[in-house]
């Protein structure tokens, strides 16, 4: 009886140790790089499922006992329930800070876009119109008091410029269509603009724009347009982040020379500017920058 009892708890005990080994993750807790946190761990299974804060399951592969998944980044902490059988582990994603509300930042950035179709000197009528707007409002009142045929004149020329300006505007918006983001987003990690010469990449959550990637195929920077177009686009989306472009595009000219001098190495480079990350990697065939806060 007695070694009927011990055979049994032996069992017991090997059982729970293949159980406790079924499924492991290498961290408890992630903190989120770039847009998303990559959840690794091992696994006896052919496949696992995941849930993150309860939501719709997903289901990924296991090779060679390895697993990995990826959750978009999140303004709150994310629990992910992790399943392989009849194993089962815990583990949180950080929240991180947003770069910005995601409606908020394409209107903006699709203003600078449209107007960097616009010649310069039509850049600054428009800058100047912006910003004397209020003050131009005011003096053909006072105008109108004193002269009102001077006003109503003041007034007629006023509104023929606004019309010739906003004619220009609508000519720029329709060359700059493809490049525009959409007003709106839904949740997750997407494309939101995709041309031969880059696509820009973004994760929302909750309307809240969490992170960028801007992402080149390096025989585009081989050209002088896909230069162009990457320093302008570039540019654009750092300074809606009211980051320093400038600055920025210093830095980054360093990074890019290093990578050229050791074009094996796909290490990450950070370049921060007023608060925001700029993360440059690279692959065989592409350039990534991703931004964060």
């Amino acid at each position: 009886m007695k070694k009927l009892l011990l055979g049994a708890l032996g069992l017991l005990t090997v059982t729970l140790a293949g159980c406790s080994n079924a499924l492991t993750t290498n961290k408890s807790t992630y903190h989120p790089t770039a847009l998303t946190a990559v959840v690794k761990g091992d696994a006896k299974t052919k496949h696992v499922t995941y849930q993150v804060n309860d939501q719709t399951k997903h289901q990924v592969k296991v090779a060679a006992g390895t697993y990995f998944f990826q959750v978009p980044a999140a303004p709150q902490d994310q629990t992910v329930k992790i399943t392989a059988g009849n194993a089962h582990k815990t583990v949180t994603v950080k929240a991180t800070t947003k770069l910005a509300t995601y409606q908020t930042f394409a209107k903006q950035y699709n203003q600078l876009v449209t107007a960097s179709y616009l010649p310069t000197k039509v850049q600054k009528q428009l800058q100047t119109a912006q910003k004397t707007q209020a003050q131009t409002k005011k003096k053909l009142a006072a105008l109108a008091k004193t002269d009102p045929a001077a006003a109503a004149t003041a007034a007629n020329q006023q509104q023929a410029a606004a019309q010739k300006l906003q004619a220009q505007l609508a000519t720029a918006k329709q060359k700059a269509h493809d490049q525009l983001l959409p007003t709106r987003a839904s949740d997750g990690v997407q494309n939101l603009v995709t041309t031969k010469d880059a696509t820009v990449r973004a994760n929302v959550q909750d309307g809240q724009l969490m992170g960028l990637a801007l992402i080149v195929p390096t025989k585009q920077m081989k050209t002088k347009n896909g230069q162009k177009q990457f320093g302008t686009t570039f540019a654009l989306l750092g300074t809606t982040l009211k980051a320093n472009p400038k600055t920025v595009i210093k830095k980054f000219e360093k990074v890019l020379k290093d990578a050229k001098s050791n074009s094996s190495s796909t290490n990450t480079k950070t370049i921060h500017s007023n608060g925001i990350r700029f993360n440059t990697g690279f692959s065989t065939d592409h350039l990534y920058i991703y931004m964060t806060k």
